[in-house]
């Protein structure tokens, strides 16, 4: 389950151009520079068995936010206007997460590597003081660091992911909803229409790619590494265990698109009293909320990071 948050709505921008056999392609090189002009440098780190690709504008002085990405993509689509808004005050680091984009490990494939690759990288770059975010399966990553290592963090930020709210039966019900048998096959799609699927129950309004430009997202940013992807979905549900005790007691914002397909308001308004967390319902957004609303999404994590 996953961040899908793709910034598929920044594709669409190049919609006119669905003829070039390599427009996905060149979008991406496009959004690699993008995040240059913006005083990022890409880096590659080996640490113990995970090799790590990120971006960071190595502001110094400056509060630090670290934002980790759901299923689907990479670090740079999945926050490209975040990246963008808070780099002018903020130090950013944005890194692919293991087995997606470029950042891979020798470890085994499961939430428990997530966290261990990001504590890694935090304890690499020595920072602390950390505001986290993370979307979708992001969002249980970033839970588990809270979980055993919120000494590091100023403030931990969760867009929607429920945590241990979510049960079988509400999985089922989205599977049957969206027609495949297994959570896995709607999350690693393999061809075009599996993609324009994927994209309609992710966003509250799917942006009006070409079958050509998605049999290309399938190449750039999806399905790379489709066995270890596999892996990580179907252990997901036995990860909630491991939810239903969180002693966090850092700052704690709950965001979440209105009209999110995948986990529902309900599972919000649980994992809020849970945290004794703050609780926004952005209007006008599915899962891929800061995607789709990035105004909105991006002005309710300043205004909370600010008010710490």
């Amino acid at each position: 389950m996953k961040n899908k948050v793709f910034v598929y709505s920044a594709l669409a921008i190049l919609f006119m151009l669905s003829s070039c056999r390599n427009i996905v392609q060149k979008f991406d090189q496009y959004l690699h520079k993008s995040y240059q002009r913006n005083d990022f440098v890409d880096q590659k780190v080996q640490l113990g068995d995970h090799e790590l690709f990120y971006y960071d504008n190595k502001r110094e002085d400056a509060p630090v936010l670290l934002f980790v990405h759901g299923f689907g993509g990479d670090g740079k689509i999945s926050w490209r206007d975040q990246a963008k808004d808070f780099s002018k005050d903020h130090r950013v680091i944005i890194p692919d997460i293991l087995w997606f984009g470029d950042s891979k490990s020798s470890s085994t494939p499961q939430l428990k590597t997530q966290v261990d690759a990001i504590h890694q990288l935090i304890d690499h770059l020595a920072l602390k003081n950390v505001h986290l975010v993370g979307i979708s399966y992001g969002g249980f990553i970033s839970l588990g660091y809270a979980q055993t290592h919120q000494e590091k963090l100023a403030s931990l930020t969760i867009v929607d992911s429920p945590g241990v709210h979510f049960s079988d039966e509400e999985l089922q019900a989205f599977c049957e909803k969206v027609g495949v048998e297994e959570i896995a096959d709607a999350f690693l799609p393999t061809n075009s229409e599996e993609v324009k699927r994927m994209m309609e129950f992710s966003f509250r309004k799917a942006p009006p790619l070409t079958s050509g430009i998605r049999e290309q997202i399938i190449g750039i940013y999806l399905s790379k590494n489709p066995d270890e992807q596999r892996k990580m979905l179907e252990e997901l549900p036995k990860n909630r265990n491991q939810f239903e005790e969180l002693n966090i007691t850092v700052p704690v914002l709950i965001l979440w698109g209105e009209d999110d397909d995948i986990f529902l308001i309900n599972d919000a308004v649980e994992l809020q009293k849970q945290l004794d967390a703050q609780l926004e319902i952005i209007p006008k957004a599915g899962h891929a909320l800061p995607a789709e609303q990035p105004k909105a999404f991006n002005e309710a994590l300043r205004n909370f990071i600010e008010s710490i």
